[in-house]
């Protein structure tokens, strides 16, 4: 069952001091907005990470990573606060220092799924926020989720849809935001694979492709250094996306190239690029077999 919970709940009347101004101009657009924690000021950049509930390791490490990247780039990661994609993006986003923000399908002070507390806490905790249309209470429902997706759209600059199948969610969020003129980017995948479906009648239909996060930052023409994590940050280094991706995807276990890659969301060859360049300011290890782990 879904657990309850009410810390600290605003309300948000459509024009009002803090409200977002992008959706004003939906065309059912909500009366007003219930948020435990933060919004964003007016300055904030947003970006929407969707996909599957049901994803594959694969759509979690590059959803993740995508998060964490654009964190890194101080750009705030918006989801659904699912399972799957949406809370590997959430995830990405708080492993790199960056606020988060999920809309909800249910009232603010519902938590479903009831395994995501924790998550919640950590998004409110980290500077990020919950939003919400519908009233207290309000339990999730079939039709509560795809209504709330114009929302996810409407709240980022762009929507990256990491992994879906036919009919998922995620195409509802996409459609939402052709309509509202918001760009689009989908991440290809193995073509074979049901949860490739929808990212691929996507870029069939004009999408843009996200190989990583620094395809929606230069587009946005966020094109500046990323921040960087611990040691990297103390010792003054900079990197350009890539290396950021690359680096964000290393752990103290030595991981292959290709995994790195699939992780960062990269190309094999940008991927391989990136980790030579991390070695060479120090801040990752080589070891035979072309595996690579993070320095610390």
């Amino acid at each position: 069952m879904a657990r309850h919970f009410m810390d600290e709940v605003q309300t948000i009347l459509r024009g009002e001091e803090g409200w977002p101004p992008s959706l004003s101009s939906l065309r059912d657009a909500p009366e007003r907005l219930r948020v435990r924690g933060a919004l964003g000021g007016p300055g904030a950049r947003r970006v929407a990470v969707v996909g599957a509930r049901a994803a594959d390791a694969y759509g979690v490490e590059v959803a993740r990573a995508i998060g964490r990247a654009l964190a890194r780039a101080r750009v705030w990661v918006v989801s659904g606060g699912a399972e799957g994609i949406d809370a590997a993006a959430h995830e990405g986003a708080l492993e790199g220092g960056g606020p988060t923000l999920a809309v909800l399908g249910t009232g603010i002070d519902v938590v479903y799924p009831a395994s995501h507390a924790g998550l919640f806490r950590r998004i409110v905790s980290a500077g990020g926020g919950l939003v919400s249309e519908y009233d207290d209470g309000q339990p999730a429902a079939p039709w509560t989720f795809p209504r709330r997706n114009r929302i996810v759209s409407g709240l980022g600059e762009a929507v990256v849809v990491v992994r879906a199948g036919r009919g998922s969610g995620a195409l509802i969020t996409a459609a939402c935001a052709l309509r509202q003129g918001v760009p689009v980017f989908a991440v290809p995948g193995d073509v074979t694979h049901p949860l490739s479906e929808g990212p691929l009648q996507l870029l069939r239909q004009g999408a843009r492709v996200a190989a990583g996060a620094s395809d929606v930052l230069e587009a946005l023409g966020i094109t500046g250094q990323l921040e960087l994590p611990g040691a990297a940050q103390r010792a003054g280094t900079s990197m350009g996306p890539a290396e950021a991706a690359a680096y964000g995807a290393l752990s103290r276990a030595p991981r292959h190239a290709d995994e790195v890659a699939r992780a960062a969301g990269l190309g094999a060859g940008p991927a391989l690029a990136a980790l030579l360049m991390l070695e060479i300011q120090g801040l990752c290890e080589q070891r035979p077999g072309h595996y690579f782990l993070r320095r610390t």
